[in-house]
């Protein structure tokens, strides 16, 4: 399998052979189904709630007597048919996590990685080394290879503070770690940029995930 190489500065060398090791065509639905599936319904927060009748402050005294008054009888004001009542079956707080292997996550990973190869989304730049803040230089890089005009994210090795804080004013980038991979982040973008030194690390770290 073959992608696009690009030098440092966004311009085109030639075409660079992906590593066999890590990109053999195989693309895995259900992996990465059950992972995009689980890193959405791991963000869910479950923090929503309503009270009960016997959580809502107030109502301890029965409104009006049993009997005489003519009207129906009540034993609090706090009852779910009163304003400002209690809620029946109404949302409590829940965990909605799902717990993934880490087998399948890998797998969904190789799977996107070679889905991206397959529709000629993926492209290889040489390292980029920033000397100082400047989110117009790296603009400029992605400018010239011609990935702007969409959602594109970038694959990079390790934490490099002043290339993350250049790149962030980018709306639509998304700035990837190779060692903190997000399956979301890898598929839903129209180009996805990998450095040569994060691809050294994705074959050692994924290869036995591509067989």
């Amino acid at each position: 399998m073959k992608a696009k190489k690009f030098s440092n500065t966004g311009k085109q060398i030639a075409d660079f052979d992906l590593p066999s090791e890590l990109f053999t065509s195989k693309v895995s639905s259900g992996a990465i189904y059950d992972a995009i599936k689980a890193e959405n319904t791991n963000q869910r927060q479950g923090n929503h709630s309503t009270k009960d009748r016997g959580e809502v402050r107030g109502g301890g005294k029965k409104p009006w007597s049993q009997k005489g008054t003519g009207r129906a009888r009540q034993g609090s004001s706090r009852a779910p048919h009163w304003v400002g009542g209690g809620i029946i079956h109404g949302p409590k707080k829940r965990d909605y996590s799902s717990a993934l292997s880490r087998n399948i996550k890998r797998v969904a990973v190789v799977s996107i990685l070679n889905k991206k190869a397959t529709e000629n989304k993926l492209n290889i730049l040489e390292d980029v080394k920033m000397e100082k803040f400047s989110t117009k230089e790296v603009f400029s890089i992605f400018k010239n290879m011609g990935v702007t005009n969409g959602n594109f994210g970038f694959v990079v090795s390790g934490e490099d503070k002043v290339l993350k804080a250049s790149s962030k004013n980018i709306p639509t980038l998304k700035f990837i770690n190779s060692k903190r991979m997000v399956c979301k982040d890898l598929l839903y973008n129209n180009a996805l940029i990998i450095t040569e030194s994060a691809l050294k690390e994705l074959v050692t770290q994924y290869k036995d995930y591509a067989k």
